[in-house]
C-alpha cells in the first residue's frame, strides 16, 4: 500500500470504519512508515482537540432577540408568539451556534500557511516522543547519507558545535504534502528543528511566533529552510547565518 492511499484512508481507519483486510493493510504500512505515522498522529491530535472543544452555550437573551426579530418581521407582538414560532426561533439559534462553532473550529487561520502549520506541528510532535531524532549523531558524514533513498535530494548538513549549535541528528517529516529532511540542533537547553527541502516557489523570508514557538523561514542555494524552536529569535537568526 502506498502513502497516498494511506492518507486517503487514514480518517476512516482511525474511526474503525474500514473492512478488516483494508484496516490491516493500513496498519501494517503505518507501522513501517515514519511519514505516515506522523500524518496519522496529527489526525489523532486534531480529532482530540475538536472533540474537547464541546459546544458553547447560547449567550443570554439570544433566543429572545431572535424571537423578537421574527415577530417584528411578521407584524406580531413578541408576547403573542407561541407554538411553532417559538420552536422555530429556538431551532434557528441552535443552527446559528452550530454553524458558527464548526466554522470557527475548522477554518485555518488566514495568516498561517500550510508549511508553517506543518513544521510547528512536526516540532511539537517530536518533543512529545521519546526522542526527536531518528539518526542520532553529531557527524554530518553520518547524518547526510542516512537520508539517501528516504528523500529525493541531498540535504546540506553542517555540524556547528564550534559556533554553539551542535548537531544532534536528523529525522524525516511530512510538510506541505511531501517528505522533508529535518536536522536537529541544540543550543543550550533548547532543541531546534531545521526543516529543509528543494525550493519550488520563491518564498519570502519571514519570522513569526506560533503557539509560543519562534519560526523562521528563508530560501538559499535552491533550498527552502524553516526553523522552529523556543530559542530566542536572535539565536535563530544567528543559526540561519551559519547554515
Amino acid at each position: 500500500m502506498r502513502c497516498e492511499e494511506v492518507r486517503d484512508l487514514a480518517s476512516a481507519w482511525l474511526d474503525n470504519e474500514l473492512p478488516d483486510a483494508r484496516a490491516r493493510a493500513v496498519a501494517e504500512h503505518v507501522e513501517g512508515c515514519t511519514v505516515c505515522q506522523a500524518f496519522t498522529a496529527d489526525l489523532r491530535l486534531m480529532s482530540a482537540e475538536i472533540a474537547g472543544l464541546g459546544r458553547e452555550p447560547a449567550p443570554p437573551g439570544l433566543e429572545f432577540r431572535i424571537r423578537a426579530a421574527l415577530a417584528e418581521a411578521s407584524g406580531r407582538p413578541v408576547a403573542r408568539w407561541h407554538g411553532f414560532a417559538q420552536q422555530a426561533a429556538s431551532l434557528a439559534a441552535v443552527c446559528l451556534l452550530s454553524v458558527f462553532g464548526t466554522w470557527a473550529v475548522m477554518r485555518p487561520p488566514v495568516e498561517v500557511s500550510t508549511a508553517q502549520h506543518d513544521v510547528v506541528a512536526a516540532h511539537v510532535r517530536s518533543l512529545l516522543q521519546n526522542s526527536p531524532i531518528q539518526v542520532p549523531s553529531s557527524d554530518s558524514h553520518t547524518v547526510r547519507p542516512w537520508f539517501n533513498g528516504k528523500v529525493e535530494f541531498a540535504p546540506p548538513v553542517k555540524d556547528l558545535t564550534a559556533e554553539g549549535f551542535p548537531l544532534a541528528g536528523g529525522r524525516l517529516d511530512y510538510v506541505d504534502g511531501h517528505r522533508v529532511a529535518t536536522l536537529v540542533y541544540r543550543h543550550g537547553l533548547h532543541t531546534i528543528s531545521v526543516f529543509v527541502w528543494p525550493e519550488g516557489a520563491n518564498p519570502t523570508a519571514s519570522s513569526a511566533q506560533v503557539s509560543g514557538l519562534n519560526v523562521l523561514s528563508w530560501s538559499k542555494d535552491g533550498m527552502v529552510w524553516w526553523v522552529v524552536s523556543d530559542a530566542a529569535p536572535e539565536e535563530l537568526r544567528e543559526l540561519r547565518s551559519l547554515l
